[in-house]
């Protein structure tokens, strides 16, 4: 995918000489659809026996706006725990299945270079903590932030602990690793929380080193983790709405969505792959694909890019003790509310 290819479209959307059928993240999404630039798909699905029931629940909402779709899922991702298999035998510790026992594990894991975690300052890992503590990022109407109430600091205090009071966690560059997977295959860190892209890094990168999943663990209100997605949309313009339709049912369709899993890097959109062994054989797969059940889209509107560059600078503060939580989230959500109000 080209860099930039969201301001590249929507420049093109600008001029009216969008491409018919796109590739739709997120972002574009969240700019598009109110715009009235991508085409409602509910009519053609109707047409051309596309059902909603076909596809991942949980994948079908970031595509919607006042309900109409705009786009179907073209693949996703969601976070898990991964946990470094040698060194838990060799600690005699099972796999945590709550925040206490990582919280535990972490502190028995950590020695000498080694961390028991490697938490980055990335919102796209706290706010999974966020959610399983009954927090929000927006609130209900999503024109202010929110993620600066009790539930917001209790879960960054827990989140950002680790480091800042444990010294069981530490940033990746601090253990000479550029992300927490690099940390984790360089055995630096004996957990991380990530996604399933870290399956092939660690299968091409560092094939010896022996590691497992499991979810996340259930929060006080829930348990959470969360959804990353893209999809196929086509523009409101096309002169050709149902071989756009057609494209996008294609490319949404059992045949791609099975290369898709097996490519490897993300899972497909499509209930009826829930079986094929590339998902029930392989246990880490498997997690990955069960937590969609209780994932959350990881969407926060037009202004999604100013949002998450707050609650970025919110973390990066609280872990370099120029803030207490409290202040940074303060401080964080007058940011994300200067851009939701533009």
């Amino acid at each position: 995918m080209p860099s930039n290819f969201e301001d590249k479209i929507k420049t093109e959307m600008s001029a009216n000489s969008e491409p018919d059928a796109m590739y739709v993240s997120t972002k574009l999404m969240n700019f598009a659809a109110p715009a009235g630039r991508l085409l409602d798909l509910g009519p053609y699905m109707d047409k051309w026996g596309i059902k909603k029931s076909d596809f991942v629940g949980s994948l079908m909402s970031p595509w919607q706006y006042n309900g109409k779709q705009y786009a179907l899922p073209k693949d996703f991702g969601d976070l898990v725990l991964f946990y470094n298999k040698t060194m838990f035998q060799q600690a005699g510790l099972q796999p945590p299945t709550t925040w206490d026992e990582v919280k535990s594990d972490a502190k028995k894991l950590t020695s000498g270079g080694v961390k028991g975690l490697s938490l980055p300052a990335d919102p796209a890992r706290w706010n999974a903590v966020l959610f399983a503590y009954g927090g929000k990022v927006l609130s209900g109407d999503g024109k202010s932030a929110a993620f600066n109430d009790s539930k917001g600091v209790d879960s960054a205090t827990f989140y950002t602990a680790f480091q800042t009071q444990d010294q069981t966690s530490a940033l990746p560059d601090t253990l000479g690793a550029t992300w927490p997977g690099d940390a984790f295959g360089k055995q630096k860190a004996a957990m991380v929380v990530e996604g399933g892209w870290l399956i092939p890094y660690m299968h091409d990168t560092y094939p010896s080193v022996q590691y497992g999943s499991v979810k996340l663990p259930p929060g006080p209100a829930k348990q959470a983790s969360l959804l990353f997605t893209n999809g196929w949309g086509c523009s409101a313009r096309t002169k050709s709405p149902d071989a756009c339709a057609l494209f996008v049912k294609y490319m949404t369709g059992h045949d791609v969505q099975l290369q898709v899993l097996q490519s490897g890097f993300a899972l497909p959109s499509r209930n009826d792959l829930a079986n094929d062994p590339a998902i029930t054989s392989n246990p880490d797969v498997k997690n990955l694909w069960d937590s969609a059940k209780f994932a959350i889209p990881w969407t926060f509107g037009p202004h999604e890019d100013k949002v998450e560059s707050a609650m970025g600078d919110a973390l990066t503060a609280i872990f370099l003790g120029k803030k207490s939580v409290k202040q940074a989230l303060d401080d964080g959500v007058a940011e994300a509310n200067t851009a939701l109000q533009q």
